[in-house]
């Protein structure tokens, strides 16, 4: 009885010594998925980006050359979330990121776009403008945009840029014609546009 006793209770530890083994397994495998292929991983702030597999590099590398299918293609696989973040972790996809915004079916990322039409780089800025503008351009929808908050500080962002006498003049009439566009969403009235530049 004694013996049959402690041959339970070997086999209790045993079981217990597995399943602890198995759950160390499982914590590596889990940890692992977030690291790049070269074995580390991609951080923006403390957010980790997901490395990059074969076929969004190979759409990120069509797009580049900027053809508007393979832009609307890129949209489709990454999101215009996606796009932000990745631009974010790879400066180099910066400029591909910004063309393929104007594909968004949404304002989501308008407040980073206004960003970068304020930052010091002129080609940046021009082509987040020339964004914002085809954005703007859009027919408004009959719903209200799920993206409202998104819309209103971009549109806010966007009047300060147009108000700002230190900002070229050429960023400020950018800025100005989508505005008057993205009036008719109710994001900024009218009235508040500045007047005093050429848009001709």
């Amino acid at each position: 009885m004694i013996a049959f006793r402690w041959a339970l209770w070997g086999a209790l530890l045993m079981g217990i010594e597995l399943l602890a083994a198995a759950g160390c397994g499982k914590g590596k495998a889990s940890g692992s998925s977030s690291l790049s292929p070269g074995g580390e991983g991609q951080e923006e702030g403390e957010h980790v980006v997901a490395p990059m597999d074969d076929r969004e590099a190979a759409q990120w590398a069509a797009a580049g050359l900027g053809e508007p299918e393979e832009l609307m293609r890129l949209v489709d696989l990454v999101g215009c979330f996606g796009l932000h973040e990745r631009a974010g972790a790879r400066e180099e996809l910066r400029p591909t990121a910004v063309h393929a915004l104007a594909y968004c079916p949404d304002f989501s990322e308008l407040p980073w776009l206004v960003q970068l039409a304020a930052s010091k780089d002129d080609t940046e800025a021009r082509a987040a403008l020339e964004t914002i503008d085809d954005l703007a351009a859009r027919p408004r929808r009959a719903t209200d945009p799920e993206d409202a908050d998104e819309l209103h500080t971009g549109c806010q962002s966007l009047l300060t840029l147009a108000r700002s006498t230190s900002q070229s003049r050429q960023r400020r009439v950018l800025a100005v014609r989508a505005l008057r566009m993205l009036s008719e969403w109710g994001c900024v009235r009218r009235e508040e546009v500045p007047k005093d530049l050429d848009l001709k």
